[in-house]
């Protein structure tokens, strides 16, 4: 059991009884942040940046919606379930944009490809989370 896992099976107030998955989210939401991040930055460095503004502006659109996404659903007190799915969906539909994006270069750019692979990672931890939930969210909080 990850640290992540004890951590929310420790919590006081339990909105959801898949620990695992909730886990695995978070942790790939907060990989895939600093990936796609250190993706931007790479392409920035590359000779011909010109061709990467698309996949610059994407990852960067994705390490924001990653990040938020593993704070918001790191909070485990009283969840908004309608958020939760609409916040799991946005960020599994950017990580599947960038992941398309990012595989037209990988075979140029490696940090692209290690990109892509992080990005489908979390679109997949984003939909097992969501898939989890009954009725595709959080349990209700009232």
């Amino acid at each position: 059991m990850s640290a992540l896992t004890e951590m929310l099976r420790s919590h006081p107030q339990k909105p959801t009884t898949h620990f695992d998955a909730i886990a695995r989210c978070i942790e790939a939401c907060f990989e895939c942040e600093q990936i796609c991040v250190t993706c931007a930055d790479a392409c920035l460095a590359e000779e011909q940046v010109g061709m990467l503004r698309e996949c610059i502006r994407l990852n960067l659109d994705c390490a924001d919606l990653c990040g938020a996404t593993g704070r918001l659903i790191s909070r485990q007190a009283r969840p908004e379930p309608a958020l939760w799915r609409a916040t799991l969906e946005a960020c599994a539909q950017a990580c599947r944009s960038c992941a398309e994006e990012c595989a037209k270069h990988q075979d140029r750019h490696e940090h692209c490809r290690i990109c892509k692979e992080s990005c489908e990672r979390c679109e997949r931890a984003c939909r097992d989370a969501l898939q989890q939930m009954p009725s595709g969210g959080a349990e209700s909080r009232h």
